[in-house]
């Protein structure tokens, strides 16, 4: 029985293949249509699969970081930390009461202010951050910010800067490179580094940014008021916890319920990936509606099939062909034409996704570099909707020729 099973699907199968050999034209472009919309699908999952493992790479290091700012300073932990300022500042007192908390291993202040910036004889204003040097190389160094030139500051020095791209190669008629001088607030300092751009697809934050050591900045401006603190945790497990604790402090020395924002990196982290989750599934629809189109193709090209060959129907009922032999032939026309274009988007999704990851990457379109994530997950989906898109739209017209009367069928011209 089952040998026979499988004899009977043999012939099926050549029966299909060959009538797809003798319809090759209108079988390719349909199959173009299904091809296109598992590339899509491919493509879009491999690369939001990849921009989740790369945006997990860069801040899996600052788990153990929190930030707090007060209600007008912004953190933006995708393009370097914090901005903004404002009239509230945190106080000694904030500072002291935090350090008596437990499982703390650094708590750092950082300072905003502006300045003046002079080079070859032209003045530009500038945002200035003051941080403690090795806050500045844990935060800002991470990957996809980072310096393109130069290094961070050692504890210690003093005078020395690290600018933000547009600083250099934008505000002034001769690009600044690591090693210059140039004068903030008529005070001289030394290039120690450049940070790498950012752009407005990310951030700016350090693009038109100047950083100094906190002792640097308080010389320059005589600014001492505290707009952020920067938190290093010893024990992660607790860091929610940590966060309350360092929230409630400090609102209660300000008497106000909302004057501190507390951030974990972790709780950032979550909120980009449910971002990134959000635009996933939208450009999945996208992806699905050429899918659909292309459903209707194969619906449309199968129902033609059947209607040229009524009187080739009509034959194979009259020597003795169940409905369930047409069914199974057409189904397994229609299948063969959407698994071979699964197989075909399936390839050039996978190449399409490599192609922008290698594009986002040497042409800076991402500061984030991106590789697709290609998993047998994503290959077996891509050829599993390709199957199921070839079942749904050509059982309809399988189901119509299965259910043709042999008499009139053989009649048809």
């Amino acid at each position: 029985m089952m040998g026979w099973l499988v004899l009977m699907l043999i012939d099926n199968f050549k029966i299909a293949f060959k009538n797809i050999k003798e319809r090759k034209s209108r079988v390719f472009l349909t199959l173009i249509g299904v091809a296109i919309g598992i590339m899509a699908i491919v493509a879009l999952m491999s690369l939001g699969e990849g921009m989740q493992s790369a945006v997990e790479g860069e801040l899996a290091s600052l788990t153990d970081t929190i930030i707090v700012t007060s209600g007008n300073v912004n953190v933006n932990a995708m393009g370097g930390g914090f901005s903004g300022g404002g009239d509230n500042y945190f106080t000694q007192r904030d500072i002291d009461d935090i350090n008596r908390i437990s499982n703390l291993e650094s708590v750092n202040p950082v300072l905003f202010g502006s300045a003046i910036i002079e080079y070859n004889g032209e003045y530009k204003p500038v945002t200035l951050l003051g941080m403690d040097a090795v806050s500045m190389s844990y935060i800002f160094g991470i990957d996809f910010l980072g310096l393109k030139s130069g290094e961070f500051m050692n504890p210690g020095d003093q005078n020395k800067c690290i600018i933000g791209n547009n600083i250099a190669d934008e505000y002034f008629d001769t690009k600044i490179n690591v090693g210059n001088k140039i004068k903030i607030n008529d005070e001289n300092f030394y290039v120690n580094g450049i940070y790498r751009e950012q752009g407005a697809g990310f951030s700016t934050e350090t693009d038109d940014n100047i950083h100094l050591t906190v002792r640097d900045f308080k010389k320059i401006t005589g600014q001492e008021n505290i707009s952020g603190i920067l938190i290093r945790v010893s024990d992660v497990s607790n860091i929610e916890y940590i966060a309350n604790e360092i929230e409630f402090a400090i609102n209660e020395n300000h008497g106000e319920d909302n004057f501190a924002n507390v951030i974990t990196m972790s709780s950032i982290l979550e909120s980009i990936q449910s971002v990134l989750s959000v635009i996933s599934l939208f450009l999945l629809g996208i992806a699905a509606i050429a899918l659909l189109v292309a459903s209707i193709g194969i619906m449309n090209t199968m129902l033609t099939s059947v209607m040229e060959r009524t009187h080739e129907i009509g034959v194979m009922k009259a020597i003795g062909a169940e409905n369930t032999d047409i069914l199974t032939i057409f189904l397994t026309e229609g299948i063969l034409i959407s698994l071979f274009g699964g197989i075909t988007g399936t390839t050039l999704g996978i190449i399409g996704g490599k192609i922008f990851g290698i594009a986002s990457s040497s042409y800076g379109g991402s500061p984030i570099p991106i590789e697709p994530a290609i998993s047998l997950t994503i290959i077996l989906i891509g050829s599993g909707v390709a199957l199921i898109v070839g079942i749904i739209s050509s059982f309809y017209p399988a189901w119509k020729a299965a259910k043709m009367s042999p008499i009139e069928a053989v009649r048809y011209e």
